[in-house]
């Protein structure tokens, strides 16, 4: 499938590009959000754009594939057309996106796709940007690794797990084609976002409640190294623990104490790609408490130790 507009869902609207030289992958899934997987094709559609207005080449073509192939219904019943994924390799790509409900807590590659890097003599070593990115590094070391990039198939709106689907696919468009590229891409996504209507009289509480909650939300990234609780983060929105609780869900997808668990995650990941730091300390500087629960909880989530991730990390440097 050649590069279509996917925010309208044209599928059968095909774009005259003369054989682009990067190949975009992007992998969804049944019941697909139409919102982020439509952020990926409408950036390189938009690089497209901007490349041919410069008289070059238009550099990307996307596919978008399935497990099955065929036809996909997204969450809102609209059909697309995708390609099957077992009929490509990694190497047929130049990066490669996969829409999953939460990138934190799939950062490791889920059996099938690892079956389908590995086939091909290839290995997935973790590396951790704004949401969670693989680096297939081939045994063959005079072939270039391949991004694989998870990102939130999720309603837009605040993120948990860092950056958007949009913001993602304008990151590498930065690294190949500079930034000047990818400025306009963004501030041309932006133009695409729809303004929101101004709310209705009866609605100023639930915008002043869901303010709150988004308060409290940057509250808990402020003070994650800290030993803080449920009910401290309710005093800072000025609410009671349930209703904290069940607005916090509402706003987030998930619970208070569960977006403070990925919140000290991230910085764990992060101290342990980019340092050297002793586990122990990352532990109190995260507020994981001691080594020992930090490996403990580490292994829960991520079916390996903090040592086994951080050996990982280093085989892509």
């Amino acid at each position: 499938m050649d590069l279509v507009e996917f925010s309208s869902l044209r599928v059968n609207e095909k774009l005259d590009y003369s054989q682009p030289s990067k190949h975009i992958g992007l992998l969804v899934s049944q019941n697909f959000f139409t919102a982020t997987a439509g952020a990926i094709g409408d950036a390189f559609r938009l690089a497209n754009a901007a490349e041919l207005a410069r008289g070059k080449q238009a550099p990307y073509r996307l596919t978008v594939l399935s497990d099955q192939g065929g036809l996909v219904t997204s969450s809102c019943g609209i059909s697309i057309g995708t390609e099957q994924l077992n009929h490509y390799s990694i190497s047929d790509f130049h990066a490669f996106f996969v829409a999953c409900r939460d990138t934190t807590v799939t950062a490791e590659p889920t059996d099938r796709l690892h079956s389908w890097i590995t086939r091909q003599g290839a290995i997935a070593s973790l590396r951790i940007t704004q949401g969670s990115k693989l680096a297939v590094v081939y045994k063959n070391a005079s072939r270039l690794a391949v991004p694989v990039v998870l990102f939130d198939d999720e309603v837009a709106g605040p993120r948990a797990s860092g950056a958007t689907p949009a913001e993602l696919a304008v990151a590498q468009i930065e690294r190949d084609l500079g930034p000047q590229t990818a400025r306009k891409v963004a501030i041309d996504l932006q133009t695409n976002v729809v303004k929101p209507t101004r709310p209705r009289e009866g609605d100023a509480k639930s915008l002043t409640t869901t303010s709150k909650v988004r308060e409290s939300a940057r509250w808990i990234k402020e003070n994650y190294s800290k030993p803080i609780s449920v009910a401290q983060a309710a005093d800072s929105a000025a609410m009671s623990k349930r209703n904290f609780r069940r607005r916090f869900k509402q706003e987030f997808g998930m619970t208070p104490l569960e977006y403070l668990l990925r919140t000290r995650f991230e910085v764990v990941r992060t101290m342990l790609s980019s340092t050297n730091i002793p586990i122990g300390k990352i532990a109190r500087r995260c507020g994981m408490g001691d080594g020992n629960r930090l490996g403990r909880l580490f292994k829960e989530r991520y079916g390996m130790s903090p040592t086994e991730f951080r050996a990982q990390r280093h085989l892509i440097l």
